[in-house]
């Protein structure tokens, strides 16, 4: 606190919080039936005021941003004077901003605290110990979620970072680091002129910056094809066919994972070399061909598990060990496969010192290597090189949105069969 007044007016709205909280709950306990509604369900009604007043930022760029939509749509009309008011309102509030925040984190801490006492502190009844052993039970989950929540923010405050500069002009990066830029000062044009940057290092004619998006498929689609088929097939070796020595060779192939990739490096670049492939994107997708050790450990665990008896109907039925992969054994693998797939494409998209080693002409690098270019020996373009890495990352997390349920289904089935 910048002085004892505001401390001491912190002080006093927190019990005033506390006890409006608190005579919130006696009041309607018995109409949200908390039972019925859930603890969760509870906290969020009664929580309500504090989640708006710590959103009242976020409310405000939304009127901004609303105002300037209604300026293009209707200039003039009567949307646009109705934004113009409510904004006008929300910027004479403006001074206030910090308080009303610091007053919905007051409420929310004083309604957690005031609802579980209420919680505990009903009338008694028969079935009181299977509540409290009920209210012990969603407690752990709260303070489970809090801390999940609390990570989550924290891992996420870079890529809101790189977004929120990727939006502001150069005079602003620095000044103000982690700043929502307000609506009317969005520059979205740097997204264009980062793709218009990467021009001065590639030939005449190319398409802006795609280009690279291009070779970083080429590489990406054969390597994940390729390690798939190769490692499927190398653990289905392992795991479901006999001869001899079979255990110890898989024992070698796990030693492996403890050779640090440096150590292989100058090796496969003197045979790609031999090969006359450097400077191509061949040697970024053909290592694919040679299962790797995580690969096969993770997919043989998975085909270990599955029952026998299909195997042996399918022998019976006059199948051969290449049909039985084939036809039964990939089909029931398909969270393994999909979550070695996910992670196959990460590495692969965001991969840098395989370009970096290979690769000399610009016109045949990856993304990774583009946004490389923003950066010189003088000066570097921030707002543009987080401009390109927000296009380069949202791939990625549109791609993890959508496949996250096969990817934890395929990381925690396996080693259980797929039940």
């Amino acid at each position: 606190m910048r002085n004892p007044g505001q401390f001491y007016l912190a002080v006093g709205v927190a019990l005033a919080c506390y006890a409006a909280v608190w005579a919130w709950l006696t009041l309607v306990s018995d109409s949200l039936r908390y039972r019925r509604w859930g603890w969760l369900g509870a906290l969020t009604v009664t929580g309500a005021p504090g989640l708006l007043a710590i959103l009242w930022p976020v409310l405000g760029y939304l009127l901004e941003t609303g105002w300037l939509l209604a300026r293009i749509v209707n200039p003039g009309g009567l949307a646009e004077r109705s934004a113009a008011a409510v904004t006008g309102v929300w910027q004479a509030l403006a001074p206030a901003r910090q308080s009303v925040v610091g007053l919905g984190f007051l409420w929310l801490a004083a309604m957690v605290a005031t609802a579980g006492a209420a919680y505990l502190a009903g009338p008694g009844r028969a079935g009181d110990w299977k509540r409290r052993r009920r209210l012990r039970e969603d407690a752990g989950q709260i303070a489970l979620h809090l801390i999940l929540l609390t990570g989550a923010a924290v891992f996420s405050l870079p890529f809101f970072w790189m977004v929120a500069t990727s939006l502001k002009p150069d005079d602003m990066i620095f000044k103000q680091p982690l700043a929502i830029p307000r609506p009317l000062d969005y520059r979205w044009q740097n997204y264009p002129e980062a793709l218009r940057f990467l021009e001065i290092a590639l030939p005449v004619g190319t398409m802006y910056g795609l280009r690279f998006v291009g070779n970083t498929l080429l590489v990406t689609a054969p390597f994940m094809a390729l390690v798939l088929a190769s490692s499927s097939l190398v653990a289905f070796s392992f795991a479901r066919l006999r001869w001899p020595g079979r255990d110890a060779l898989f024992g070698v192939l796990l030693a492996t994972m403890m050779l640090p990739a440096a150590v292989t490096m100058i090796p496969t670049f003197l045979i790609f070399k031999s090969l006359g492939w450097v400077d191509t994107l061949r040697p970024l997708w053909v290592t694919g061909a040679f299962a790797g050790a995580f690969n096969v450990f993770l997919l043989r665990q998975f085909f270990l598990t599955i029952p026998t008896d299909l195997e042996d109907a399918a022998k019976i039925d006059g199948c051969g060990y290449f049909t039985i992969y084939a036809r039964v054994m990939l089909p029931l693998i398909k969270p393994a496969l999909a979550a070695l797939a996910i992670m196959i494409f990460l590495g692969t998209w965001n991969d840098f010192m395989g370009p970096l080693i290979y690769i000399s002409a610009p016109e045949r690098m990856t993304g990774t290597y583009a946004l490389h270019l923003f950066r010189s020996q003088n000066t570097t373009e921030w707002a543009l090189l987080l401009a390109a890495s927000t296009m380069w990352t949202l791939p990625v997390v549109v791609l993890f949105f959508f496949t996250q349920r096969y990817f934890i289904q395929g990381i925690t089935l396996t080693g259980m069969g797929g039940r």
